[in-house]
């Protein structure tokens, strides 16, 4: 990879550390070994539940609230955390707000000042079959729009969608979510106003289908226990619009038809720089490189892949990878390694493996998938 990609982002990026460092007057005698950080948000009926994270000491914990940028904090809920600190949830009454921002202010006993947490911004938007002209739609859509600069990701789940950025810039303009204006932060989450859900429980998670508008890198979904996870990837230099919909069919209650399937894993191990797209079928795997430097040390199991002189390697022989009777719409992760994004998609026909590395430089990944029965 060019050594200089991202360079004048990383000079930026320090500088704009040190201001928001100096910003909220951290001056802690030592770090502590637990980061202080709102880890979640979730809706359960008219409450906010919260996880989040404290270091080992704390004093005295309050939630802070303000309704925008220009307002100032004010006390929300007082914070129970345990000396040893570690993960806490806590609840409180859903805002009668169009949108919030939510911060944590913690006292060690071995500090001097206080210590502040990131932002975490609460939105209030229509439920995604809102946008819908009859009364009992087929789908509800999550429709997005944003400017992306490296590497973000959004949970769906019923009750909301958490939004946090990972890696570069954060998107340099607010983004949007069916119009509704979602504005640039660390985590940001949205939900809808008293017990109504976000996405109505008649609509899948499960079976979402997503429709690519405009993107020019890293766009991918990935199923996980009672949520949907979108992973925005935008490897090149500077920041390119993403536009897309995830449409959410209705329910329907019948039992998944049995398939015969035999037990199986895979594990594919690349050197990656930068961002690439492997699509998994039952006569082959088709390795597509999209931006920057092409990958090294690629293996599907213990066979060995040159994918810059192939991209395509046959399931058969000596390079078999798969039975031939698997059931690719099995396919689960079991384990994944690296920094940035690996993760997949499946279907009755095929296998969806993403992989994105925005950070400088090459770094090992591992995406370890299982078949059929649980292994």
């Amino acid at each position: 990879m060019n050594s200089t990609r991202h360079s004048s982002l990383l000079r930026w990026g320090v500088l704009l550390g040190l201001a928001a460092l100096l910003g909220l007057g951290l001056a802690a005698t030592m770090e502590p070994s637990t980061p202080l950080v709102i880890t979640s948000i979730a809706v359960v009926e008219t409450n906010l539940e919260f996880v989040a994270t404290f270091p080992a000491g704390v004093e005295r914990a309050v939630l802070e609230l303000r309704p925008d940028l220009d307002s100032v904090w004010e006390p929300a809920a007082i914070v129970k955390v345990p000396a040893g600190g570690g993960a806490v949830g806590f609840t409180l009454p859903k805002p009668n707000l169009e949108h919030a921002f939510f911060r944590l202010n913690i006292t060690l006993h071995t500090a001097t000042n206080n210590l502040v947490s990131a932002e975490s911004q609460f939105v209030v938007v229509p439920p995604l079959d809102a946008a819908a002209k009859n009364s009992s739609p087929a789908e509800a859509v999550f429709h997005f729009k944003g400017m992306i600069d490296g590497s973000d990701r959004i949970i769906i789940t019923h009750q909301g969608a958490l939004w946090e950025h990972v890696n570069w810039g954060w998107p340099v303009s607010v983004v949007t979510v069916n119009d509704s204006q979602w504005n640039p932060s660390e985590k940001n989450f949205i939900t809808t106003t008293g017990a109504v859900r976000f996405l109505p429980e008649k609509y899948s998670l499960s079976a979402a289908r997503l429709e690519v508008m405009t993107n020019r890198d890293v766009l991918a979904l990935e199923r996980t226990n009672g949520a949907l996870i979108v992973y925005l990837n935008d490897t090149p230099p500077g920041a390119a619009p993403c536009e897309f919909k995830i449409h959410f069919p209705r329910t329907r209650v019948k039992p998944r038809p049995v398939r015969s399937s035999p037990s199986a894993t895979l594990k594919i191990t690349a050197q990656i720089d930068g961002s690439d797209v492997l699509k998994i079928t039952k006569q082959e795997a088709v390795w597509t490189h999209r931006a920057w430097d092409y990958p090294a040390a690629v293996r599907l199991n213990d066979i060995p892949w040159d994918v810059r002189r192939t991209n395509t390697l046959s399931n058969s022989g000596t390079n078999q990878f798969l039975p031939d009777q698997v059931d690719l719409s099995t396919a689960k992760i079991i384990s994944r390694k690296g920094r940035d994004l690996a993760t997949m998609w499946a279907d009755r026909d095929a296998v969806w493996v993403s992989f994105a590395d925005n950070p400088n430089g090459a770094e090992a990944y591992e995406l370890d998938l299982s078949f059929g029965s649980e292994p």
